[in-house]
């Protein structure tokens, strides 16, 4: 009785016709079997990590970390001039907790800049570079020589600034505002570069 069993189920499977399907997915199963098998001795977890923060009485504040040390950056501002002040005490805390040395010259009481030789860095925080005067020519010597100089607000249209504009890379310039519809950052510049950010 098994053996008649046996050969009529054999004579049904001869006659399927989707015995190749059937094998497709019996090996499918047989991977997700072993991968269920193999899953179940995977166990997941965290791994603990201790925190210690610095006792608040040993902590160092910012300004005593570089009390002391030899500036190597010069703010060079006019404090005459609208917007000056609030730039100035912004870029005094930036340089603060960037831990900068710096030393700050104000045009409108000093009227002079100290030698550059023995800065890395220069910020220059006004918009008119008329009060820079004959230092103009002075700045743009210590940049050829390697120094770093950044314009921390925008230059208005000024005889200066047509001195020094193709050395900071401004092709042209005039004395009222374009609007512009948009940008095109370089592609080393920042995530994105390359593509066109337009202005709403």
């Amino acid at each position: 009785m098994t053996r008649g069993f046996l050969s009529d189920v054999l004579a049904k499977w001869k006659r399927f016709r989707w015995q190749g399907l059937v094998k497709v997915w019996a090996v499918f199963m047989a991977i997700a079997l072993v991968l269920l098998v193999e899953s179940l001795g995977v166990h997941y977890g965290a791994t603990r990590f201790d925190i210690t923060y610095l006792d608040r009485a040993k902590a160092i504040p910012a300004a005593n970390a570089i009390a002391g040390q030899k500036a190597t950056n010069l703010l060079v501002v006019d404090s005459s001039q609208e917007g000056v002040s609030d730039a100035e005490s912004m870029l005094d805390r930036v340089f603060l907790d960037m831990k900068v040395p710096t030393v700050t010259v104000d045009l409108a009481q000093d009227g002079e800049i100290p030698a550059l030789k023995q800065y890395q860095t220069m910020v220059i925080a006004m918009p008119n570079l008329d009060s820079l005067g004959e230092h103009v020519l002075q700045i743009m010597q210590w940049v050829k020589k390697g120094g770093g100089v950044m314009f921390a607000m925008t230059p208005e249209k000024t005889g200066y600034l047509d001195v020094i504009g193709p050395q900071i890379g401004i092709e042209s310039s005039t004395y009222e505002y374009v609007a512009t519809e948009g940008i095109t950052p370089s592609e080393d510049f920042m995530l994105g570069g390359g593509a066109d950010i337009h202005v709403q």
